[in-house]
């Protein structure tokens, strides 16, 4: 896994989201959502934030990187989906299941590379 791909990725993933938000509000009518807003943040923050330090830890394992991911692209889709319901007018409780379930992998990936941190400094 390379730590710098993965970073150029999540930054052009983190540009797209912000070219998706800026396009979608273009066409909401004047109604904004802060979930469609920040989507962005995720993939900001958990991606490239987290691979810069996961990359500086020397940390690698393929488990933890897929649950990370996965827990990413979660929160992500479950932002925008909060964002087009809210834009839409709409109520549902589906979105509160992609950030539970996006928090959980994030943490299942952050864990397993906490251990493996761990592992590595005794």
């Amino acid at each position: 896994m390379k730590i710098k791909t993965t970073v150029k990725i999540y930054a052009a993933i983190t540009l797209f989201c912000i070219a998706f938000s800026f396009i979608y509000s273009l066409f909401s009518h004047g109604v904004s959502s802060p979930f469609m807003s920040y989507a962005f943040a995720f993939s900001l923050v958990l991606g490239v934030g987290g691979f810069i330090l996961f990359g500086w830890q020397h940390l690698e394992n393929r488990a933890a990187f897929n649950l990370y991911n996965a827990g990413i692209a979660t929160l992500t889709v479950g932002s925008f989906l909060r964002g087009i319901i809210d834009i839409a007018g709409a109520d549902t409780t589906y979105p509160a299941y992609y950030f539970f379930v996006g928090t959980i992998l994030v943490a299942g990936g952050g864990l397993i590379y906490f251990y493996q941190w761990l592992q590595l400094n005794q």
